[in-house]
């Protein structure tokens, strides 16, 4: 069913009896030939609550708050919105060619001749007062078309809108745990800057105290090399840092003063990826409704060029009054004139401008039809790719939850040791264990930032919540 649903969708029918003719018969075929009914990679089910909207999969009102925010203040977002309205009055402009224009006009001329052998002076006045009618009676349905593909960009321009805010929600949202992320990371080094200091002290003391093997001023250098790179790393991680805060203020409509403060933690995922999605969901995503929406305004741009090659019939005409006596005697019923014209007129020769404008819209429209293509198979790769991620995710996050505890067993079982003279635990093999648990812990903070990430590109991918069905949109 959902395969017959989307090859309806990629073969642009969506036009009413306009077909496309597309010259490249596999843009029709290319995504609709095999695609399954249910997502094909597997699944792990991870225990949490049920939620309905799609951030409260984290279940922080923080990080929900900040994209309210930026949906209600990005200017990115501001623009978008002001593309829907140039939209409505594009097709309140291609409405106005379907109906009668009308004109009026009111003139005045005032002449002087001279006659005669005596040149006698002799003037005239010339009042005119009249309404001009012009009407091109859309015989074939040309104009109806151009108003059809008017409409169907503003159901572009709104999806577009739509498609940005979730964009931007999800942008926030990524943003905001980069932060968090990136400030928990500088906190983890401040600490395992301490401890390397803690080791130096330790190698300094025995140096003062005399009690140093022949080999600890090699350990002091290469424990004073350690505290240099925490510092180097930690620098590093504030820089991060601060560029998090400023992208964050921004995509908030803010001053980037990098002064935000971040969410408190890592949040964690209340919920589960439901089994067996549908692949229907993908049809209610902004981007596809709005390729769809420019497909089909292209097809009507196509079947108005092609119209253009037939005869247009026009209605003039107008009443009015004139006088050449005094103001006031336009409005004598008896001075009233009027007319009325019909025309009709077939293009013969332009230079070849109107076939070239129907070839050049069929190129568009070819164009535009491989974009849709294009843009349903990447949606697929989107979904396909973050539901495979998930199960790669929870392994890689079990596995380097046991590396960290192993790691930090090693390190406080190193420190013991050395601190004990246990032959054979030398300074390399505290700081080498010290570098482990440091790099183990470093790591599963990164790792579980990009699985927070992955989810929100999950529901990116499928256009907002997993509970939410496509809604039915009716041709135009």
């Amino acid at each position: 069913m959902i395969a017959a649903s989307v090859a309806t969708l990629l073969l642009f029918s969506t036009s009413g009896c306009v077909t496309t003719g597309l010259d490249d018969p596999r843009l029709a075929t290319a995504v609709s030939s095999d695609i399954p009914e249910n997502w094909t990679a597997a699944r792990i089910e991870v225990p949490g609550d049920a939620a309905t909207a799609w951030m409260e999969d984290f279940g922080d009102s923080a990080l929900m708050d900040l994209a309210r925010e930026a949906v209600g203040t990005n200017y990115n977002l501001v623009s978008t919105a002001a593309r829907i309205r140039q939209a409505e009055e594009r097709v309140r402009i291609a409405n106005a060619d379907r109906r009668p224009l009308f004109d009026t006009d009111f003139t005045t001329s005032r002449s002087q001749n001279l006659r005669g052998a005596q040149f006698v002076s002799s003037r005239a006045n010339q009042f005119a007062l009249g309404l001009d009618l012009i009407w091109e009676v859309d015989l074939w349905g040309r104009v109806a078309n151009l108003k059809r593909a008017r409409l169907a960009e503003l159901d572009a321009a709104d999806s577009d809108f739509q498609a940005a805010r979730l964009s931007l929600a999800a942008n926030v949202a990524k943003t905001a745990l980069e932060q968090v992320e990136s400030e928990l990371q500088v906190e983890l080094s401040r600490k395992n800057l301490e401890s390397l200091r803690e080791n130096l002290e330790i190698l300094d003391a025995k140096l003062e105290a005399g009690d140093a093997e022949d080999r600890t001023a090699l350990d002091i250098s290469l424990s004073r090399a350690d505290v240099a790179r925490a510092e180097s790393t930690i620098a590093q991680q504030q820089r991060e840092a601060d560029a998090s805060r400023r992208v964050l203020e921004a995509l908030l409509g803010r001053y980037p003063k990098g002064k935000i403060k971040s969410i408190k933690e890592l949040p964690a995922i209340h919920r589960s990826v439901p089994a067996g999605l549908p692949t229907t969901l993908l049809l209610r995503r902004p981007d596809l409704i709005a390729a769809e929406a420019r497909v089909d305004a292209q097809l009507q741009e196509v079947a108005a060029a092609r119209k253009a090659l037939l005869p247009t019939f026009r209605i003039n005409g107008g009443i009015g009054t004139s006088t050449t006596q005094e103001l006031k005697d336009l409005l004598n019923l008896s001075n009233l004139v009027w007319n009325i014209g019909q025309g009709l007129a077939q293009p013969v020769y332009q230079g070849g401008r109107l076939r070239s404008e129907i070839r050049l819209s069929e190129a568009e429209r070819d164009e535009i039809a491989a974009t849709y293509a294009e843009t349903a198979l990447t949606a697929f790769r989107e979904v396909e790719t973050a539901l495979a991620a998930e199960q790669y995710y929870l392994r890689q996050l079990a596995a380097l939850e046991k590396a960290v505890e192993e790691s930090d067993r090693a390190e406080r079982l190193s420190l013991d040791q050395y601190e004990k003279g246990i032959p054979g635990v030398d300074i390399i093999t505290v700081l080498e264990s010290q570098r482990r648990a440091f790099d183990a812990r470093s790591t599963l903070l990164q790792l579980r930032l990009q699985r927070l990430q992955n989810r929100i590109d999950l529901h990116l991918s499928l256009g907002g919540d997993f509970d939410h069905p496509p809604e039915v949109r009716e041709g135009n």
